[in-house]
Order: structure tokens, then sequence, then C-alpha cells
């Protein structure tokens, strides 16, 4: 079966690959077969989910923390340092439950998207949330996902990570971001700019304006173009080659032996 994957290469690393595809590709049961470090669990009115092992041992951990934010064809998107980032940042949603913590749904509607949040701006902040389930079983269903999300998915304040908006071009994330504790200040202080789309069956995540967040930040943040290439799946149980789109920073040439090249403007 053929399948779009996604890479995302920085210089000379390259990220594991996150698989783009229709439902009708890509299953519950490819990903349970291809996850690894974590656990799925049978919630009530959600059925079943994935909660990796980093989400139980530390109480701070948070999803969309552990990577970093670049620009590329299809907006914001989310380029994670966890291993299991290429499914749980691009496909499904999260949930912050009293009774496990933080636990990953695929849900049934299993579209890509460059990464699934809520975002917000104002003032020196910038703060996203993941998108939690509407319901059982419904993820996305193809309309746009705009600035009433935080009412419509009924995301509170515990969901966001903020930080001040000179640090969103960092390549590590994880510690600049503020305490949650103080988040309910902060959403006082920002308004939310969420704008996710689909166009010809594409997810777009277009958010906070690109422009602005860059001449604030202090780091130019990443611009990635993506480009298809032809590469081996190799967690995939079909055999033969898959095809394979990598994104690649722009204007820079990638590792040679990595397989991914640059598109420049």
């Amino acid at each position: 079966m053929k399948k779009i994957l996604f890479a995302v290469a920085m210089l000379a690393l390259i990220s594991p690959a996150i698989p783009q595809a229709r439902g009708a590709d890509v299953s519950i049961d490819f990903f349970y077969n291809n996850l690894s470090g974590g656990n799925w669990i049978e919630v009530a009115d959600y059925g079943y989910g994935w909660q990796p092992d980093v989400a139980v041992n530390d109480p701070n951990w948070r999803p969309y923390a552990d990577g970093y934010w670049a620009y590329t064809d299809y907006g914001w998107t989310w380029v994670s340092y966890e291993d299991f980032g290429w499914a749980t940042y691009h496909y499904g949603r999260w949930s912050n439950l009293a009774d496990y913590g933080w636990i990953w749904f695929p849900g049934s509607d299993l579209d890509w998207g460059p990464a699934w949040v809520s975002w917000r701006t104002g003032g020196d902040y910038v703060g996203w949330a993941p998108l939690p389930p509407r319901g059982p079983g419904i993820v996305y269903e193809g309309q746009p996902i705009g600035g009433q999300v935080d009412v419509e998915f009924d995301i509170g304040p515990q969901y966001y990570n903020f930080c001040d908006v000179r640090f969103i071009g960092e390549p590590v994330l994880r510690d600049r971001i503020l305490p949650v504790s103080q988040n309910i200040t902060y959403i006082d202080n920002t308004v939310n700019v969420t704008n996710i789309s689909v166009q010809n069956n594409v997810v777009y995540n277009y958010g906070p304006d690109y422009n602005v967040l860059n001449a604030y930040s202090t780091r130019p943040i990443q611009r990635l173009s993506v480009e298809r290439q032809p590469a081996v799946w190799g967690v995939d149980q079909s055999p033969g080659r898959q095809t394979c789109d990598r994104c690649a920073p722009e204007n820079h040439q990638a590792g040679s032996g990595h397989g991914a090249s640059t598109s420049e403007n």
C-alpha cells in the first residue's frame, strides 16, 4: 500500500518519518503496530487512546513542548524531538483526563496535519494548545477551525503552552515554556488566532502571522519547504519502496546521506 510520508530535516538532522495519508490508507492498526514507548488504554466514552511513558513518569510533561515551530508549505508545523511525534502531533487529538493525565486519541478521521493546535497571541506572549477530541471518535470534520475553538472544543487554560514571543524561534522550546500556573493571566491578555483549514484534501495550519512573530523573535523562525522523494518506510510491514515527502530548510542543503534535498525560492 502506497503511503505519503513526511520527514523534517534541519541541516543534516532528520526527524523520524511522519506518515501522511487519508483515512483509507492509515488505520488504527498502523499506529498500534508502530507506536512504541507507551501503552494503549481504553477510556470510557473515548475508546482506545495511547499514553506515552513520559506522560506517566514526568508530571510536568506536556504535548507540543519538546520540539520547535517551523513554517512550511502547510503553515505552522511542529517538529518534535520525541520518537512518537510522527503520529501524535500530526494525527488525532490530545486530552488531559483527570484519572489518566495526557492521552492521545487517534480517532476515526485520520487526516494528517502540520499541527493540531489552538493558537493565542497578544502583548509579549504566544501560546498553543493541543486540540482535544470534540467527542468519542470525532476528530476533524473537514470544516475550518477558527478563533472560537477554545469554546467549541472546551479548551481550558491548563491545555496551553505559553512562551515569550522573543523565544518562538528557539530550536528547543521546552525550557522556554512558562509555568502553567500563570496561564489564566496569559489567556486574559491574548486573543485566539487559530486558523486551520482544508483545501483539496490538504490540511493547513496558518494561525499567527509568520512575519509578525518572526519580527519579534530573537532567532529567525525556521522556514522549511516540502519535497517529494522516494524513501523506504522502515517500520511499515508492507514491502517495497514508498513515496516520501521530506522537508528541508530553505537555502540550506541537507546532508547527502539522509536523502533530503532543498527547495530554494
